[in-house]
């Protein structure tokens, strides 16, 4: 089994992190953006990278094979007082590296990312059809909040989205 190393994206991370979202979003319709709606240039990808690092509870994670971006974790925190507590969070691992235990070590960090920060709720959506994935969230104590129905056009196809959350004590 491979050894992956996972840590928070860094500016010179910005070429490979590029080239692992493109490649990302055009082997799967699982995600809202699709091939070139991520970051549009290398420097786009730094930019971002950089915002997320002086943003307060937020965090862009990465899974490395080598000096290769595998899969990525990202939260999203509430920029108000009134939400800050909340963070929106995702992740994404290449189908070529499915199956291997990532998308649950990303899930862990996020929570420990939430623990750490006194955040109090994390969310996500999960397409209704991406059934591999609404398990994983289940497993890793997310629970449906509700669905948002038709919320998505995905390949000329209205798709649905559930709504989970894990509140942590």
């Amino acid at each position: 089994m491979t050894d992956y190393q996972i840590r928070a994206a860094v500016p010179d991370d910005a070429a490979a992190l590029y080239a692992f979202g493109e490649l990302l979003l055009a082997e799967t319709s699982f995600f809202l953006r699709g091939p070139g709606e991520r970051a549009r240039s290398v420097g786009e990808m730094q930019a971002v990278i950089e915002r997320f690092d002086t943003l307060p509870h937020y965090l862009l994670l990465n899974a490395w094979d080598g000096r290769t971006a595998v899969a990525e974790a990202v939260a999203m925190g509430g920029d108000f007082r009134r939400n800050r507590h909340t963070a929106i969070v995702g992740i994404g691992v290449l189908s070529a590296h499915a199956g291997r235990g990532l998308g649950r070590k990303l899930m862990r960090a996020l929570d420990e990312f939430a623990v750490a920060n006194d955040m109090r709720r994390l969310e996500l959506t999960v397409m209704a059809h991406n059934s591999v994935a609404h398990a994983l969230y289940r497993k890793m104590g997310y629970v449906e909040e509700g669905t948002k129905r038709d919320s998505m056009r995905v390949d000329g196809s209205f798709v649905s989205e559930i709504m989970m959350a894990k509140i942590f004590d």
